[in-house]
């Protein structure tokens, strides 16, 4: 479902903004924080003639029977219509609950859910007056701990993140790191208390799957406590509240798509992935849960490309073996000679396109006796017969079996060119082909010639 359509169907909902109750303002946190723990208690973004601000803390409230995350923001402008969506798709539901203020409610479970692990929010946004007078805002919500409360020995850090591990078809976790010199590490609340791992001598990670991070942020008023029995003997305490925040808001009154578009598979990512030991379970290093789902199934070159188009010669001493067998048949009065063939490589992700096209333009530049492609015709695999190298009567077709295995098989794309040189009393013609193989990125040339006595 496209943007435009989802916002003029909902435009008639919110046509005025008397129309809607007022809510009162969300209770103020409260506590004693330590410096590592001072947060922001709004953020801001403007463009053209809005303001817009959200209160970063998150509350959790009942909606229609069920337990919902609230997220509210104030204008500058007289708000006329918003409404909160994902890429494609209306997500979540926004409000207006005053002249100058709305609100994004998400439910608890899959839209809770979804955008803690990263996914972006965005709210179309338009007011009564002010040019332009529609935007769209993009939020990021994420949990994060604050109210640090007890001993200095033990350091929680503010951000608990989502990142990929398996474990069955649940691969989602949420991960905190706590840094204590201590053997063990004891983490309580009445609900939603993380699987605690020792990684070093003073460094735990804190894991929960969804929904044991819901429940703990819900409420946020009540804290996880770490007890740590440390290491130089004794022990500590420190208190934490683990809450939703808005970590990030931009607005642009441009088309969301094209200021924010989707993210694709970075290559470094893919990279760190493919290098991954068969069996990995845990892929945090690699990068946060949503930059590692979309290379975990990716093609290589989703991410990219990596570098230019070359070509790097490569053995093909392999060959010779059937090179000889199929030159072996040549007689006095008919003739065929196949040289040793030349054998290249090229990037597996190059920034010109995976073509024979591209090869050639490549090879004409490297092998000045390469005749020019446009003297040639560009076939696929079904055409090679046309060159004898793989003429099934000359028994080509060998020697193609040879090649396949050596390159890979799979598809191929090439380049053949056959014309006549001179020959006293006799005719002969020179040969060429140029085989490309797609999937592995080799590139054979082959040279030869044939003919016959008059």
């Amino acid at each position: 479902m496209q943007l435009r359509s989802l916002a003029l169907a909902c435009l008639a909902a919110f046509t005025s903004p008397g129309c809607s109750d007022t809510v009162p303002e969300p209770v103020v946190e409260t506590g004693v924080v330590t410096a590592e723990a001072t947060a922001p208690t709004r953020i801001y973004a403007s463009e053209g003639a809005l303001e817009l601000s959200f209160e970063t803390l998150g509350t959790f409230e009942e909606r229609d029977g069920e337990r919902a995350l609230v997220l509210r923001a104030t204008a500058n402008r007289y708000l006329q219509h918003v409404f909160s969506f994902v890429p494609d798709d209306a997500f979540g539901t926004a409000a207006i609950i005053s002249e100058r203020r709305f609100e994004v409610v998400l439910k608890e479970g899959h839209e809770l859910n979804t955008v803690l692990s990263g996914l972006p929010l965005f709210i179309t946004v338009n007011t009564f007056t002010g040019t332009p007078n529609q935007y769209t805002a993009r939020i990021v919500v994420a949990p994060r701990f604050y109210d640090f409360r007890g001993a200095s020995g033990i350091y929680v850090e503010t951000e608990v993140n989502p990142v990929y591990v398996r474990n069955g078809d649940d691969v989602l976790v949420y991960r905190g790191h706590v840094s204590a010199a201590a053997n063990s590490l004891l983490v309580t609340a009445p609900d939603g208390t993380p699987t605690v791992t020792r990684v070093s001598a003073d460094q735990f990670l804190l894991d929960w799957r969804y929904p044991a991070v819901y429940q703990a942020i819900d409420p946020h008023t009540v804290p996880l406590t770490f007890n740590a029995a440390l290491t130089g003997g004794g022990t500590a305490q420190k208190t934490a509240r683990l809450v939703a925040r808005v970590t990030e808001l931009a607005l642009t009154s441009g088309d969301a798509y094209e200021v924010w578009p989707s993210q694709p598979c970075l290559p470094s990512v893919h990279a760190c992935v493919s290098s991954r030991p068969q069996g990995t379970q845990d892929f945090s290093e690699c990068g946060t849960y949503r930059q590692v789902s979309r290379c975990m199934y990716a093609g290589v070159c989703e991410g990219g490309a990596t570098s230019p188009l070359a070509l790097t010669a490569i053995d093909a001493s392999v060959l010779e073996p059937e090179r000889l067998q199929w030159n072996s048949t040549s007689t006095g009065m008919s003739w065929h000679h196949l040289e040793p063939v030349d054998a290249y490589s090229i990037p597996e992700c190059p920034t010109e396109p995976k073509t024979i096209q591209s090869v050639m333009a490549k090879l004409t530049a490297l092998n000045p006796q390469l005749p020019y492609p446009d003297t040639g015709s560009f076939v696929d695999r079904s055409e090679l017969w046309q060159v004898l190298f793989f003429n099934p009567w000359r028994d080509g077709d060998q020697l193609l079996a040879a090649v396949d295995a050596f390159a890979g098989g799979g598809e191929v794309q090439a380049w053949i060119s056959t014309y006549e040189v001179p020959c006293h009393n006799c005719h002969d013609n020179e040969a060429w082909a140029v085989l490309f193989y797609p999937d592995s990125g080799k590139v054979l040339v082959f040279k030869g010639n044939h003919g016959y006595d008059s």
